[in-house]
């Protein structure tokens, strides 16, 4: 996907800005789903707030490296999300380095 999503549309005087995503794993839309997510974006950072999946999968590194480009795509800088393992709590952020690293514009002057 290199096309670029739009966060941010208006419509007469409506602005209207995206702040939360259902992702559904499915091949088609309409079809049953064997794992959702919800995303919510705050500013240049998205959170997975949830992952649930059949038959309790955890989300795959295919499945984030999907979720990944999306975000890459809307302009987001970070993707972080909570993890449980082994009854602890962990924060995990990641970088999306497409987006962060912007070149600077500079001109030498002789």
């Amino acid at each position: 996907m290199n096309k670029s999503i739009t966060r941010i549309a208006q419509m007469g005087e409506w602005v209207f800005e995206v702040k939360m995503v259902k992702a559904l794993k499915v091949k088609k839309h309409g079809e049953p789903y064997s794992a959702i997510a919800n995303l919510t974006a705050n500013g240049d950072q998205m959170y997975i707030d949830s992952h649930l999946a059949v038959n309790d999968e955890e989300l795959s590194k295919e499945d984030f490296m999907t979720i990944y480009k999306f975000c890459q795509s809307m302009g987001m800088k970070n993707i972080s999300y909570d993890r449980v393992k082994n009854g602890f709590k962990t924060c995990k952020q990641v970088e999306i380095l497409e987006n962060c690293h912007v070149k600077p514009n500079i001109r030498l002057v002789k």
